[in-house]
């Protein structure tokens, strides 16, 4: 016996042997193997000895078993099989070693293919196919190649299957799987190595499989069934392997770039790493049969694998299977297509390669299929896989096997690619169809054009274009049966949009399988397949640029319905907040997903393309996932397109379909409300003349009106009401007006609608009165998680949620911004979402915009067809007017009556904006309604301006200086907090002093204020016609009696306001009355009649009442101090404007408004303004009444005069009320006391120069100068003999004044100078040149005989001139309050002296020439003594106008002069001088002192103003015409004659000319003058115009100086302030008519002129100066009067204002007065001063006194 060889380990798997032949031996192995030793050869042993040595039960070689199976291979003879079969039973057994039996099938295989082997039988062959049990190993990488060599050999090559044609099929099915199976399994690196090799003995099996049944031999012996078997074998490895979880998934493998495969690798070594298929790889499989040589192995995936088999097989069964089998392999191809779906390309007619090699394997096994004989039961089949499974469908009968555990979900995903290779083929189907239209459309327009026909792609061309196999030319003329076709796409869009939510609401969310996100990711697959159909459809159009036609309108169908379906799949998509997820319209490339992205792109398309439906009808189908700028395109898109005007049969429709969308009209999409009803309103517009299309349109809008609830307070569009509005006017012009009386009830309902703005309001109001006392930091919540729904909990932490903000107010028009979280797609019932739609996918924020709410709508509704009957020739119709007041009437009862605010105040918005002209024409005013900024400036008491530009600037709490241009800190007022969008900086009120408060710690945070209802500026809602145009038809009053015209029943609307001030329990609505009723009032012709003098009346008293019992605004809803405080505040506002209607009223009314005016003296500051500028009104309207309460004001005002704020309006109130003597006529001297305490009290705190005052500088140094005045002005009032009664008090306060300075200031030192200049005397502060002095002083005209010296005596300059030889002595006596002189006669001197003959002839006629105004000469004396005169005859002037004053005026005024002794005394003493030793000094040097005396007497011993007048005419805005106007209307000829004197300027001494010549600017001007001041008015109508001058520059250079003009405005336009063009721009002050009408700008009516509107026009930076608010209404009696002292207040400011340059610079203004002091003591000064030499003691050191002679 031999030696038996090693066995080989059964376990251990034979090593690949490293291949070492390439590789250089090493230096010393060739050094030590020179000589090497040739090996032994061993002797093999004889066949027999090996078949014994196998034979059993000998234990089996492995050695001996190879050398065996190599011997046999040869082996001749060969010995009998039952010699081997023994052998080969216990070598094949499966228990051996995978080697044992691998050697076992070896020796099978080497003796069948021996040529001596004889063939072998049936029996045989049975017996040898048991080696090949199904229990054992399926594959093994070292036994299959054997166990198939083995089979192949006793098969002959498949040859000799007779009888075993089953057995054979089924074992290599079994090996097949085997094999298969191991591709199926985990990526273990064994399992890499053994890879190659299993898809080569999947591709040698599967060939010699297919070689058996391909033998027509075998054919006829093989049931069909059996091929049918083998069919549905490939099916499941097909099934098996489109499922794998393993590479890519079937989305990224469409979605997937194309790649370009690696070129193989030179090396024939399989390679060890896994290879990944690329999902575009266009790569066939290369592995080499068992019959081809071996080539590099380029890996597969296992899907590819078993389509590659499935595919071949099939295509040689296909035309002997029967139809049945068509059922079962349309799926498989199907799913094939799906799973090597590669994306597709833009169709061209450039050949290109569009799919991969194995999508157009399968797309033409499919296109045959359809193409053949059974193309009907082929398209039923592909149309029902187009659809999803149905929910409750049992699983398909034929499941993969090996997946029982996951079976559900495996059977769903093999729906999902079912259908996805169903869109896929159906989509290669139609790109077809469509590449041929293209191709001959390409051909038609090459042959239209004339292009050159030899180019490259013609041939290919026409054989695409034309192909012999067109199966799709038969199908209709768009060549693809969109008919049919189309209709199954869009529908199955449908089933597959609402498949997911359907199967999730049936199963329940907790049942949902774990192969969920797989089965969403497929069914946006299937989705984005079926777009990309409509995507190739419209490409194709697009490409055919001479086809002008579009789609035919089969297709236009298909892409309308589909595409409407597809857009349902939005629909569905929620973000994790649960708002609904925006489609990127502007930007498709920002969707999340390819789905998404491509739906995008198709809704993005041009309009022009028409679809069924229309592509803006899908996008209003889907308008809640647009962003609000892309619905706002959809109205002009779809006019664009016709769809919406009447050329379309259906834009009636088309309109419904959009005003019944609730997603788009609605506040939160407010650019697309806007542009459908700005569109909606256009097309009406467009009908509006043709009533049979009008009417529908309007009747439509009816309805969409009608049908929406009251209780909804939505925001649907104000078009919609303003069209219904429109068709009560144009039903009643065309006298159709049946159908009006609905409209209106329809408008009357919507705004009389019950609204919930009231409870927002009384949150308001709390709000406020909490910010007043709130400590503690608001208390903020939020949600700690976002409401997702259930699928989207993975991603939950991806996105956080962002509350909304709370919307504003409602009349607000401004709505807030609606900003989400990071939106993304929902889970649970919607497709899948990545992870970056954080970032890709985000909310559009809504933009802010107007929203204006429907009973807003409703009564702008009203409002504009009021203004149609009103102010258009239409109310030249008294029908059309008598609806014009019914709705009148409407308005007025919603206003009285109305439940919703905002409704009221649309209401109040415009009737407070209704004015008459003086014919009493109404008008709509819309320009210059606050010209004089009044409204502002209450506004913005109670935080009611928004624009911070239009807000007053306080300089202190709670007073709005509206005119006030300088940067100043905004204050609130006390205990109301700043809030956002109400203005206001940070408070500025002191820290409390309490000690139970903490004083570091930090303040609370301020609670925000919700926004108004209502604020300025205002947005009008509405629009009127003709605004500022009077009315042709309608008129407030008719003078000429009643029932000749139609009224307006405008006290119904004073009663209705009335009834407001006293019940009203809205803020809102009372607030708003409060601030403009003062502007509509100043109209005071539009409320004439005795009805509405009856409802003033009541408006009167109802206001005092309410004042004076602290009730007004009690009823408001959560009503407060503070809210109670502001009312009444507004209120003195509307009862200064009632000073006008004093013929309304009686004695107990007036003095009822002039006790409430008193009473508002004790309220806040802005109130005590309000009612001190009212006083200072009726001081000239209601002199009585203010007379009576006087007393009580005065003591009132001396309490609050220490506020520095105050004191400008309280001093010019005294001021103006000083200069009506009737007022104090029986004022005690307590009475005057008070007045004078008043005004010195200023002076006590803030009469210091270097004091930081809290106000402007310049008005620091006005209210300085005006205290000293006022003190003038009222102890002139005083008589004379009472007058020393008061010096004492005036003197203390003076001291106290100056209490702290070591001397009093200059304007006490005049002030006591002045004092006693009035003291004892009324004498003119400047004496009057006489003929008695011209007579007595310089008889001779030489004044040679004349003795003059000159005496400084304390701050006064006494000189003394006399005459020697006569006994005359000239005393006179300057002073800075004055220039006295005095002219006496020594008696001790004889009248005729030593020598002489005659006496002294000429004192006696001197004496009684006095007061007379003639000349000097004795001849005309002497005539005068001869001439009797009675004096009784002289009537004395009158006190205000005078007369022309001519010459030389001998006397300020003509007046009675009481003098008392001490007033001599007073002149001639140095008081009041403070010194202890009065300063007595002669002056004795003469040049210096003549030079000091002439400055002196040039000075002006009053104050001198100058102020220019001019009228400006109708119609006039240029500063030319205006200067050349040389008269002006009755009325302003009146007012000059009221306002001063006329003087004759020539030869004018003692009154001030203001520079005016008498040779330039005429001979005549009006001034006036008292002891205090004088003021000459350059009137422009008495000045010359010069034809040299056509510029008017000569006027322009008076009247262009003065700092203050007085301007009468006819023009019947406001006066703009820079109207004169000058550097002094300063004040205006304009008077003007309270109602326009230039028809009556030069009547003489007095009804039109007994009142006028004073303004006060002030320079930027000016603080208010003037007693008088934003304009007052007077009495064409008092203007006069109230105008002159305005203008003297205004000049004496803005002289203050233009010397410290614009409140800039801190220079003290001095007066007239002041200056003279200045200039006395300056001389003063200078005097040398006395050496005094050494007094001697006792009674001799009185020498140097005693000496008189030394002072004189």
């Amino acid at each position: 016996m031999s030696r038996q060889l090693p066995d080989v380990d059964p376990q251990k798997r034979s090593r690949p042997r490293a291949n070492t032949t390439s590789f250089t031996p090493f230096a010393w192995r060739r050094q030590r193997n020179e000589h090497p030793v040739p090996p032994v050869p061993q002797q093999p042993l004889p066949l027999e000895a090996l078949i014994e040595a196998l034979t059993p039960p000998a234990v089996p070689s492995l050695a001996y078993a190879r050398a065996l199976a190599s011997t046999l291979s040869t082996a001749s003879p060969l010995p009998r099989r039952e010699v081997f079969n023994p052998i080969l039973s216990c070598l094949c057994d499966v228990q051996k070693p995978v080697a044992v039996q691998a050697s076992g099938y070896d020796i099978l295989s080497a003796y069948c293919e021996n040529n001596e082997a004889l063939r072998l039988t049936t029996y045989e062959k049975l017996f040898y196919f048991s080696f090949f049990p199904e229990s054992g190993l399926a594959w093994g990488m070292e036994l299959w190649e054997p166990r198939f060599k083995a089979l192949r050999a006793v098969t002959k090559y498949g040859e000799d299957v007779l009888g075993i044609e089953t057995n054979l099929i089924d074992t290599l099915k079994r090996w097949i799987k085997g094999a298969f199976d191991g591709l199926l399994q985990n990526d273990s690196p064994m399992e890499r190595a053994e890879r190659p090799e299993r898809e080569r003995s999947i591709d040698v099996l599967v060939q010699f499989l297919a070689d058996i049944l391909q033998k027509p031999e075998n054919i006829s012996r093989i049931p069909e069934d059996v091929a049918a078997d083998v069919l549905q074998f490939y099916a499941d490895l097909v099934n098996r392997s489109v499922i794998l979880p393993l590479g890519p998934t079937t989305q990224d493998r469409i979605l997937a770039p194309v790649v370009v495969p690696n070129p193989p690798s030179n090396n024939n070594t399989p390679s060890k790493s896994l290879h990944k298929r690329n999902a575009s790889s266009l790569s066939i499989s290369s592995i080499p049969s068992a019959h081809s040589a071996a080539k590099p192995s380029s890996l597969k995936h296992p899907g590819e694998l078993a389509i590659s088999l499935y595919l071949s097989y099939l295509s040689s069964q296909l035309k002997s299977l029967s139809p049945e089998y068509l059922q079962d392999i349309h799926p498989v191809l199907f799913r094939a297509l799906a799973f090597s779906a590669s994306p597709l390309p833009r169709l061209t007619v450039l050949p290109r390669k569009e799919s991969s090699q194995e999508e157009e394997k399968i797309t033409e096994t499919l296109s045959a299929l359809l193409a053949g004989p059974y193309t009907t039961i082929c398209m039923r089949i592909l149309k029902k896989h187009l659809f999803p499974p149905k929910i409750n469908e049992p699983f398909p009968r034929r499941s993969p096997e090996g997946l029982s555990e996951e079976r559900e979900g495996a059977c769903q995903q093999l729906d999902i690619m079912t259908s996805l290779g169903a869109h896929r083929m159906l989509r290669n189907f139609i790109r077809r169809a469509l590449s041929m239209r293209l191709e001959r459309a390409y051909r038609q327009t090459s042959i239209n054009t004339g292009a050159p026909g030899h180019i490259e792609l013609e041939s290919e061309l026409k054989e695409r274009a034309w192909p012999k196999d067109d199966y799709a030319s038969s199908v209709g003329g768009n060549g693809w049966d969109a008919g049919r076709l189309g209709k199954v796409l869009a529908s199955s869009v449908h089933a597959w949009v609402t498949w997911g939510s359907d199967m999730l609401r049936s199963r329940g969310e907790e049942d949902k399988p774990q192969s969920w996100e797989k089965q969403r990711e497929g069914q946006d697959t299937i989705l984005e397949e079926a777009a990309g159909v409509l995507k190739d459809i419209l490409q194709e159009m697009d490409s055919r640029e001479y086809d002008v036609m579009g789609l035919d309108e089969e297709e236009a169908i298909v892409v309308g319905e589909t595409l409407q379906n597809l857009a349902g799949y939005v629909l569905l998509l929620k973000n994790p907040d649960g708002s609904p997820y925006i489609v990127p319209i502007a930007n498709p490339g920002d969707a999340p997903t390819p789905l998404l992205r491509t739906i995008t792109s198709l809704l993005a398309r041009d309009h022009s393309r028409a679809l069924i439906p229309l592509l803006s009808n899908i996008l209003v189908h889907i308008a809640n996932n647009l962003t609000d700028a892309d619905t706002a395109r959809l109205p002009s898109l779809m006019m664009e397109q016709q769809d919406l005007s009447p050329t379309s049969l259906e834009w009636l429709d088309n309109w419904k379909r959009l005003l019944c969308d609730s997603n788009l009209v609605t506040a939160d999409r407010p650019a697309t409300r806007k542009a459908v009803m700005d569109m909606l309103y256009s097309v009406y517009d467009n009908v509006r003349d043709m009533k049979s299309y009008r009417r529908p349109l309007a009747d439509l809008v009816f309805t969409f009106c009608s049908t929406l609830p009251l209780s909804d307070d939505g925001s649907e569009g104000d078009a919609t009401w303003k069209i219904l509005g429109e068709e009560i006017v144009l039903r009643t012009v065309e006298q159709e007006n049946e159908d009006v009386p609905k409209y209106i009830d329809l408008l009357v309902s919507v705004a009389s609608a019950n609204s919930d703005d009231d409870d927002s309001e009384v949150a308001e109001i709390a709000l406020m009165h909490t910010a007043e006392q709130s400590t503690s930091p608001p208390i903020s919540s939020a949600s700690s998680s976002t409401i997702i729904l259930p699928s989207f909990s993975r991603m939950q932490s991806d996105f956080q949620s962002v509350p909304k903000e709370k919307e504003p107010g409602f009349m607000s028009m401004l709505t807030s911004l609606t900003t989400g979280g990071s939106t993304s797609r929902s889970h649970s019932v919607h497709p899948n979402v990545p992870d970056d739609l954080t970032e890709k996918s985000k909310s559009y924020p809504r933009p802010e915009s107007p929203s204006i709410p429907r009973d807003v709508c409703a009564v702008s509704a009203f409002i504009e067809a009021f203004s149609q009957f009103t102010f258009t020739p239409s109310s030249l119709k008294q029908e059309n007017l008598r609806v014009s007041v019914r709705i009148f009437e409407i308005l007025v009862k919603l206003l009285s009556e109305g439940k919703s605010t905002r409704a009221r105040l649309t209401v109040l918005q415009f009737l407070m904006r209704l004015r008459v002209d003086r014919d009493h024409r109404l008008y709509f005013m819309d320009s210059g309604y606050d010209s004089n900024s009044l409204l502002v400036s209450l506004c913005s008491l109670i935080n009611r301006v928004r624009d911070r530009s239009l807000r007053p600037i306080n300089t202190s709490e709670d007073v709005s200086e509206i005119r006030k241009a300088r940067p100043r800190v905004p204050y609130e007022r006390d205990g109301r907090r700043p809030s956002k969008g109400k203005g206001g900086g940070p408070s500025r009120s002191k820290a409390s002093r309490s000690r139970s408060r903490t004083t570091g710690s930090p303040l609370a945070p301020t609670p925000r204020l919700p926004d108004p209802v209502w604020h300025i500026p205002e947005t009008l809602p509405f629009k009127v016609v003709g605004p500022d145009a009077p009315s042709e038809g309608l008129i407030s009053y008719d003078p000429e009696g009643c029932n000749r015209r139609l009224v307006l029943p405008i006290s119904s609307y004073l009663q209705a306001l009335t009834s407001i001030l006293e019940k009203e329990r809205s803020w809102e609505v009372l607030s708003y009355i409060l601030c403009h009723l003062p502007v509509q009032l100043a109209n005071t012709h539009l409320f004439c009649g005795p009805r509405c003098r009856a409802a003033i009346s009541k408006l009167q008293s109802i206001l005092c009442a309410k004042i004076l019992d602290e009730d007004l605004g009690s009823r408001v809803k959560g009503s407060t101090t503070v809210l109670k405080r502001d009312a009444q505040g507004l209120a003195h506002h509307t009862l200064s404007v009632l000073v006008s209607y004093r013929r309304c009223f009686d004695n107990k009314q007036r003095h009822l408004l002039v006790e409430t005016f008193y009473t508002g003296l004790n309220g806040q500051l802005s109130t005590i303004k309000c009612c001190l500028h009212a006083l200072s009104l009726s001081a000239f309207e209601l002199l009585p009444s203010v007379t009576k309460c006087l007393s009580r004001i005065l003591e009132k005002l001396s309490q609050i005069m220490s506020n520095p704020e105050m004191a400008v309006h309280i001093l010019g109130f005294l001021s103006i009320i000083g200069s009506l003597p009737s007022l104090y006529a029986n004022f005690t001297e307590a009475e005057f006391k008070m007045v004078f305490g008043v005004a010195l009290q200023y002076l006590q705190h803030y009469n210091r120069l270097h004091a930081s005052p809290t106000m402007s500088w310049a008005l620091s140094q006005h209210v300085r100068i005006l205290s000293y005045s006022v003190v003038y002005v009222w102890f002139l009032a005083v008589k004379i003999p009472d007058r020393p009664h008061h010096i004492a008090y005036i003197t203390r306060q003076l001291l106290l004044a100056n209490e702290g300075n070591t001397q009093v200031d200059g304007p006490t030192e005049v002030c006591f100078d002045w004092l006693a200049r009035y003291t004892y005397a009324s004498a003119d502060p400047r004496p009057a040149t006489s003929s008695f002095s011209d007579l007595i002083m310089d008889p001779s005209g030489t004044q040679s005989e004349m003795d003059e010296k000159t005496w400084i005596m304390g701050n006064s300059v006494v000189t003394v001139r006399a005459i020697a030889r006569s006994g005359w002595v000239e005393v006179m006596s300057r002073r800075p309050s004055g220039y006295s002189r005095f002219i006496c006669r020594v008696e001790n001197v004889p009248m005729v002296g030593a020598g002489d003959v005659a006496p002294d002839l000429l004192s006696i006629p001197a004496g009684l020439v006095m007061e007379r105004e003639t000349g000097t000469s004795q001849d005309d004396i002497r005539q005068l003594l001869s001439v009797e005169q009675d004096e009784d005859d002289v009537k004395p002037p009158d006190s205000i106008t005078g007369y022309v004053w001519s010459g030389t005026a001998p006397s300020q005024r003509r007046k009675q002069v009481t003098v008392d002794p001490s007033y001599l005394i007073l002149q001639l003493s140095p008081f009041p001088d403070g010194a202890l030793k009065p300063y007595v000094k002669r002056v004795t040097d003469t040049s210096s002192l003549r030079k000091f005396l002439n400055g002196l007497d040039r000075m002006p011993v009053i104050d001198t103003h100058k102020v220019g007048i001019m009228y400006v005419a109708p119609g006039q805005r240029d500063e030319v015409d205006i200067l050349r106007n040389s008269h002006g209307s009755p009325a302003y000829t009146r007012f000059l004659e009221g306002i001063g004197r006329l003087i004759n300027l020539r030869g004018q001494v003692d009154v001030y000319a203001g520079g005016l010549d008498p040779e330039e600017d005429g001979e005549y001007a009006y001034a006036w003058w008292d002891d205090i001041g004088q003021i000459l008015y350059h009137t422009a109508t008495l000045m010359p115009n010069n034809a040299a001058d056509p510029q008017s520059n000569n006027k322009k250079r008076h009247i262009g100086n003065d700092y203050v003009r007085i301007v009468w405005n006819d023009s019947g336009i406001p006066y703009r302030f820079d109207t004169l063009t000058t550097q002094f721009q300063f004040v205006n002050i304009v008077v003007e008519p309270h109602s326009l009408g230039a028809i009556a700008a030069f009547s003489n009516n007095l009804h039109e002129t007994e009142y006028f509107k004073v303004t006060v026009q002030s320079a930027p930076g000016m603080p208010e100066f003037a007693p008088l608010g934003h304009f007052k209404l007077i009495s064409a009696e008092n203007l006069p009067l109230l105008v002159r002292q305005l203008s003297l207040l205004a000049d004496w400011f803005a002289s203050v204002f233009a010397h410290t340059q614009h409140d800039t610079v801190r220079v003290e203004m001095k007066t007239n007065w002041h200056n003279r002091l200045d200039q006395i003591l300056r001389f003063k000064s200078n005097l040398p001063k006395e050496e005094l030499g050494e007094c001697a003691e006792g009674i001799m050191g009185q020498e140097a006194f005693r000496d008189f002679t030394t002072s004189m």
